[in-house]
C-alpha cells in the first residue's frame, strides 16, 4: 500500500517545478496553519527551514518577524499580519511593499474555495539555500498555480507535457494553439510557429524550431521572444532532478521597455557629447587631471597620457605668474567659480601651436567639501587657423582697397587742376565780355550767350574745386590754418552768397546768432564753406515760401551750430546714405535738383577736421535740421566772452 504522505509522480514533478521558479509561493488553510510553501518564499524571507514543514501556524511566522523587526519601526507583529499575512481576508490583494532592509517584495494574494489563501511574493534580489519539499495535494498545488501571473509548462523525462497552469493555457487557447496533455515540446514549438505566434520564426522557421529544441533540450537557458501583438516575453527552461523540464515565460514587455529607453537616453547623451566637444575632463583638488575622456576619433594634442596627474598650467608650459590671464583664471579656479570659453594656447613639439577652448564647474561633496572640476574642452586649432587666414586676406583686401582709393584720389586731384587751368581763362575772358572792357559785343544776342558761359563756367569751378577737397581729405592733405573766426559774420556772407547765386527763388533765410558770440579758432575758409554748404542744400530743398533759420549757442559742451528747413526733408532709411561721396536720397522729388551729392559729406569731413560732429534729423516733409557740434577749445577768446554769450542767448 502506497504511503499517504508520498506524493504522486505527478505532484512530486510539479513540487520540483516550483522549487525553481524564481516566484515565492505560500498557502494557509482557513485556520491559519500552512499547507504548503516552495523553497523561493523561505529563501525570500529568510526564515528556518522547519517553518516550510506543512501544518506551522502562522503566529510562528509572525514572531519570528517581530523578534527581528524586519517590517520598520511600527509594532512588528502588527505591520506584519497587515502586508504580508492577512490571511483572514476573503478578497484578491495586491500589495508592494519595502522592507526594513531596503529590499521590495510584490505581493498578491487570492482566497481559496475552502477557506484558505494562496500568496506568491516577488521581489528583485535572490537567495539560494537548500530547503526541505513539503507535502502537498495535487489538487491544491494545481490550485495554487492557476493565481500566479508567469506562465509554467512541466515536461517530463521524454519531453511531454504533465502540466500547464491557467495562465498558459489561457494565452494559447486565444492564440489558436491549444495545449494537449502528453503532446512534445517539439510539436508544442511547431504549432506556434505555423499559427505565426513566433515572429521571430518567419525568416526561417525550420531553423527557429531546432535551435528552440536546442536550447530546451540543453536546459539552464533563456530567450527573450516577441509576440505579433508587440509583447515581449522571457522564456527559461529548467532542467529537474528527475529528467523533466520545467518551462517558465513571464511578459517583460515593460522592462524591455525601460532598457530600451535607457539604452535611448545613453545614445542620445553620446550623440550630444559627440556632437559638443572634444574632450571631458575632471580634477581633484589641487586642479590635477585625474581623468580625461576624447570623444573624437581625431588624436588631440596634448595626448591624454600626458594630461593625467598634471595641472593645467604643467601642460601648457608656462607659470600663470608671469601671465595676466592665466594668472585671473588661476584665481578664478582658487575661488571654487565655475568658468566658460577660457582659451589658451599649447606649444606641439613639432613647433606648432594647439587652440583650446574649455568651460568647467567647480564639485563639491556631501559635507560642502571642495573636490575638483568637471569640464569640457573643444580643439580650435582649425577654426583659429582660419580665422587668422580670412584676417590676412581682409588686411590684404583693406590694403588694394586703400592703394585703388588714393590712385582714384591723385587721379580726381590731377584732372581737377587740369580742368581748373581753362577754367579759370574761359571765366576771366567771359567775364571781360560781360563788363564790356574792350567795347560792346556788337549783338545783345552774344551778351546773354556770354552770361551762360559765365554762370556756367563758375558752378563747374565749384565742382572741380569740391572734387580737390574730397580728393586731399581721402589723401589726408587737409591742414587747418586756424584764426579768429567771425561766425555770425560768415553766415551773414554765406545767406548773402547763396541768396545771390538763387536770385528772387529763394525762402526766407533767418541768421539767428548774437552779435557778442564769441569767435572761434577755426579754419575760416572751412568754416565758411561749411555754412555755404548748408544754407544752399536748405535752398535747394525748401520752396520760396519757406524758412530756413541759421542758429548758434554756446552749453556745456561747445559750440552748436544748426540749420533748419522746413522742405521736403529725407527719409530716415536715407540719412546714412546722404552723408556719403556722390550718394543722394532716392527719390522723385530730389531727382529735380542739381547737384552731386558732395555737400554734406564735405560738410562732415571739414567738421571732423575741426574735432567736431554732424547730426541730421530729417523726415519726409516735415524739414530737415543739421547740427554741428565743435568742441570747447574751438571756441577763441577769454572764459567771460563765453559767459557773455551764454548770457545773452
Amino acid at each position: 500500500m502506497p504511503d499517504p504522505t508520498t506524493p504522486p509522480p505527478e505532484v512530486g514533478a510539479l513540487i520540483a517545478a516550483l522549487d525553481h521558479t524564481d516566484i515565492g509561493i505560500s498557502v494557509f488553510d482557513r485556520d491559519l496553519a500552512l499547507v504548503y510553501c516552495n523553497k523561493r518564499f523561505i529563501e525570500l524571507f529568510e526564515y528556518p527551514a522547519e517553518f516550510a514543514t506543512p501544518g506551522t501556524p502562522l503566529d510562528s511566522f509572525l514572531q519570528f518577524e517581530g523578534g527581528r523587526s524586519a517590517y520598520g519601526p511600527r509594532d512588528d507583529q502588527m505591520q506584519a499580519r497587515e502586508w504580508i499575512h492577512p490571511a483572514r481576508r476573503p478578497v484578491a490583494q495586491r500589495v508592494e511593499v519595502t522592507r526594513a532592509n531596503g529590499t521590495q517584495v510584490e505581493l498578491v494574494r487570492r482566497p481559496l474555495p475552502d477557506g484558505g489563501v494562496v500568496t506568491t511574493y516577488r521581489e528583485h534580489a535572490r537567495a539560494s539555500p537548500d530547503l526541505v519539499v513539503p507535502s502537498i495535494s495535487f489538487e491544491g498545488l494545481m490550485l495554487a498555480l492557476d493565481y500566479v501571473t508567469d506562465g509554467f509548462h512541466v515536461w517530463d523525462v521524454d519531453d511531454r507535457l504533465v502540466y500547464a497552469n491557467a495562465r498558459v493555457q489561457k494565452l494559447n487557447q486565444a492564440a489558436g494553439t491549444p495545449l494537449r496533455l502528453g503532446m512534445t515540446f517539439e510539436e508544442h514549438v511547431r504549432d506556434r510557429v505555423a499559427a505565426g505566434q513566433v515572429p521571430d520564426a518567419l525568416a526561417d522557421p525550420e531553423a527557429y524550431v531546432a535551435h528552440r529544441v536546442e536550447l530546451h533540450r540543453l536546459g539552464g537557458r533563456s530567450l527573450t521572444t516577441r509576440t505579433p501583438g508587440g509583447r515581449w516575453v522571457l522564456i527559461r527552461d529548467h532542467r529537474l532532478p528527475d529528467g523533466g523540464t520545467i518551462t517558465s515565460s513571464q511578459d517583460v514587455t515593460e522592462l524591455k521597455r525601460v532598457e530600451q529607453a535607457y539604452r535611448d537616453s545613453e545614445q542620445r547623451f553620446h550623440d550630444f557629447v559627440n556632437a559638443s566637444s572634444d574632450r571631458f575632463w575632471e580634477t581633484d583638488a589641487n586642479q590635477r587631471f585625474t581623468m580625461v575622456v576624447d570623444t573624437k576619433v581625431a588624436r588631440r594634442f596634448p595626448p591624454v597620457s600626458q594630461l593625467i596627474g598634471k595641472t593645467r598650467w604643467e601642460v601648457i608650459g608656462r607659470d600663470p605668474e608671469d601671465d595676466a590671464h592665466l594668472a585671473a583664471h588661476k584665481a578664478a579656479l582658487e575661488a571654487h567659480q565655475p568658468f566658460r570659453d577660457f582659451r589658451y594656447e599649447v606649444p606641439a613639439p613639432d613647433g606648432s601651436t594647439r587652440f583650446w577652448r574649455v568651460s568647467g564647474v567647480p564639485v563639491f561633496d556631501e559635507a560642502g567639501t571642495f573636490t575638483g572640476y568637471r569640464g569640457t574642452s573643444s580643439d580650435e586649432t582649425e577654426f583659429s587657423q582660419e580665422l587668422a587666414r580670412a584676417r590676412r586676406e581682409l588686411q590684404e583686401a583693406l590694403r588694394q582697397a586703400e592703394v585703388a582709393n588714393r590712385a582714384k584720389s591723385l587721379f580726381l586731384a590731377t584732372v581737377s587742376h587740369e580742368l581748373r587751368t581753362p577754367l579759370n581763362a574761359i571765366i576771366g575772358f567771359s567775364d571781360l565780355m560781360v563788363n564790356r572792357v574792350f567795347g560792346p559785343l556788337g549783338n545783345r544776342h552774344y551778351e546773354g550767350y556770354v552770361q551762360d558761359i559765365q554762370v556756367s563756367g563758375q558752378h563747374l569751378l565749384s565742382l572741380i574745386e569740391d572734387v580737390l577737397d574730397l580728393s586731399r581729405i581721402e589723401m589726408g592733405q587737409i591742414r587747418l590754418r586756424l584764426g579768429r573766426v567771425d561766425l555770425r559774420s560768415e553766415a551773414q556772407s554765406a545767406v548773402a552768397m547763396v541768396k545771390a547765386r538763387r536770385g528772387q527763388q529763394v525762402a526766407e533765410i533767418l541768421v539767428d546768432i548774437p552779435d557778442q558770440f564769441p569767435p572761434l579758432s577755426a579754419d575760416a575758409r572751412l568754416i565758411r564753406q561749411i555754412l555755404i554748404n548748408l544754407v544752399s542744400n536748405a535752398a535747394k530743398f525748401t520752396t520760396a515760401d519757406g524758412h530756413i533759420r541759421v542758429a548758434a549757442e554756446v552749453d556745456g559742451d561747445g559750440v552748436a551750430i544748426s540749420v533748419a528747413d522746413d522742405g521736403i526733408g529725407i527719409d530716415p532709411a536715407d540719412h546714412g546714405k546722404v552723408l556719403r561721396p556722390f550718394e543722394q536720397a532716392d527719390n522723385r522729388l530730389t531727382r529735380r535738383y542739381e547737384g552731386v551729392g558732395l555737400g554734406l559729406p564735405l560738410t562732415k569731413a571739414f567738421v571732423e577736421v575741426h574735432g567736431g560732429a554732424l547730426s541730421l534729423d530729417s523726415a519726409v516733409g516735415k524739414g530737415t535740421t543739421i547740427t554741428i557740434r565743435l568742441p570747447r577749445e574751438r571756441i577763441a577768446g577769454p572764459e567771460e566772452g563765453l559767459q557773455a554769450a551764454a548770457a545773452d542767448r
